[in-house]
């Protein structure tokens, strides 16, 4: 997902620091044969579906204040709960988030309408979750909390679940990645509730804290955050990291593991003013993007280094393009704003292109991070982000046609999921924001036919019966192994007992539904996380 994120840290004074969750390159997704199903998918991008009805809904004001003016809502009936006053009506769907960000209403409830959803989301078969639906475990009582910049609710794909909607910090134009992210948890654990909190293109701490204490409060049993925080340290320590690490408490908290495996460098700056790449065997100031192949698009680039949670010094990115006359730079970014934390994104021309990183008023040795939204020449094993950081977090890496996705995190992962999402009308493609919800749905199912289970018992459930994956046994790149609905839960399909917990035919399931063509291609948002 390419989700961009402005996380404000209290720190004496606001500060503003980027946050980006890295996009998928084009490269790296099933791309379907049949002309025809592409210009099908094109169509639906272009004009995505909206359920063309009234959806029932209650208003929360705050306090006890006179329902605002509000043109296409039908008020039914007014009434006062806990200190506020709430108004139950009818407005079209298209409304919802228009009417969500009055000012004077903190969340809206919309129940669900009976509506036939045209695609689902292709790794539903491939974690055993159908099966589960057949035989009636469908992640009833249960609610899942979503954080996302926004969300569609006028979308087939989650306008036939029952929500609570909210917005922290100020709606987004963003809503494909929040919908998709939606709807593969939907279609998982299709009884489930759901709790949606739209943080917006900008959000502060104490905004994501209001939004994890909101979801948990409201009685969220998962909470899924599929962003990867680079304007955090990564050693769990920061304060979204804090966050989901004490919500983690009370509820399954899941996130994504991020896509930066091979878009990872990181090393120690000692002296100079470009910081090198090549350590002890040599001087480079420049990673090449794109294993040197030219390209167009979208570039995010994202430095931190050591000094937290504030600095004086600052390492400036220059996002340079190869040119036959002399390269230069297409665009730089200088300020830090009190943070060792640096991001910059740029539209690019076809072109080659290369990252360099200038010590700016740098007089301590430093560790030096970088995190790309293509692969790097220069490369590093690990790179941990927030929320992914944070202890019993559940981290997800993402896997397609039976491997490991290449761009798929390759440290602190605890489980892997298929990461195909058919989202009609949208422009998603897979990664391990679309993994991780999978595993959300997972969980609520496993927590539907378990209620008496608490946060750490379901945790156990995930990874004590996931498929093995990868090297034999928990290992650094796939955690637990593939997260099987079928073994956590013991449901007998008349298979044999290998084949319940997804250990036979593992790969062939996987490599199946991922390659399923309904999946869109895309790009992924420039992320809160």
């Amino acid at each position: 997902m390419t989700r961009r994120v402005v996380v404000v840290a209290l720190v004496c004074a606001l500060v503003l620091a980027p946050v980006t969750h890295l996009p998928t390159p084009s490269d790296d997704h099933v791309v379907p044969n049949d002309a025809g199903l592409q210009s099908k998918l094109l169509e639906q991008r272009q004009t995505p579906p909206t359920v063309q009805e009234q959806a029932s809904v209650v208003l929360r004001l705050k306090g006890l204040t006179g329902v605002p003016e509000m043109a296409g809502f039908d008020v039914e009936r007014t009434y006062t709960r806990e200190g506020d006053r709430l108004v139950e009506g009818s407005v079209s769907y298209a409304d919802i988030e228009r009417l969500s960000r009055n000012p004077r209403i903190t969340s809206v409830r919309v129940a669900g309408t009976t509506i036939e959803r045209d695609t689902v989301s292709p790794g539903v078969s491939a974690v055993g979750a159908d099966q589960l639906h057949a035989a009636g475990i469908t992640g009833e009582n249960v609610t899942v909390g979503i954080i996302d910049s926004d969300f569609r609710m006028s979308h087939p794909a989650i306008a036939g679940v029952d929500t609570v909607y909210r917005t922290f910090g100020g709606g987004s134009d963003d809503w494909e990645h929040g919908t998709a992210v939606a709807s593969v948890v939907a279609d998982t654990a299709p009884g489930a509730d759901m709790r949606l909190a739209a943080v917006g293109p900008t959000t502060s701490d104490e905004e994501y804290q209001s939004a994890v204490d909101w979801l948990v409060e409201g009685g969220a049993d998962v909470v899924v955050d599929s962003g990867s925080y680079y304007a955090q340290p990564g050693d769990g320590n920061g304060t979204l990291a804090r966050v989901a690490a004490n919500a983690s408490e009370e509820v399954v908290f899941v996130t994504s593991a991020g896509n930066h495996a091979n878009r990872y460098w990181a090393g120690n700056y000692t002296d100079g003013a470009w910081v090198n790449y090549a350590g002890d065997d040599g001087y480079v100031d420049g990673n090449v993007l794109n294993d040197g192949e030219p390209f167009s698009g979208t570039v995010d680039v994202s430095v931190r280094w050591d000094g937290w949670p504030t600095t004086d010094e600052d390492f400036d990115i220059y996002l340079m393009r190869e040119y036959s006359g002399g390269d230069y730079a297409v665009a730089k970014a200088t300020g830090h704003d009190g943070q060792p934390f640096e991001h910059l994104t740029k539209q690019v021309s076809y072109g080659r292109y290369y990252v360099s990183i200038r010590a700016a008023n740098v007089d301590d040795p430093h560790r030096v991070e970088l995190f790309a939204s293509h692969s790097l020449a220069n490369q590093s094993s690990g790179g941990v982000t927030a929320p992914a950081s944070a202890r019993d977090v559940v981290s997800v890496g993402a896997i397609r046609n039976g491997t490991l996705q290449p761009f798929s995190a390759r440290t602190n992962v605890d489980l892997v999921a298929p990461d195909a999402v058919a989202l009609s009308g949208g422009n998603v493609e897979g990664g391990t924001s679309f993994a991780a919800p999978y595993v959300a749905g997972v969980a609520a199912l496993a927590t539907g036919a378990n209620p008496d289970l608490n946060a750490s018992e379901v945790r156990e459930l995930l990874y004590t019966n996931a498929s093995d994956f990868g090297d034999e046994g928990v290992d650094d790149t796939s955690g637990y192994g593939v997260v099987s609905a079928l073994g956590i839960l013991g449901v007998d399909t008349g298979e044999s007992s290998d084949e319940a917990n997804g250990e036979s035919d593992a790969t062939d399931a996987n490599s199946e539904a991922m390659s399923d063509p309904t999946a869109p291609t895309a790009t992924l948002r420039p992320a809160l996380a």
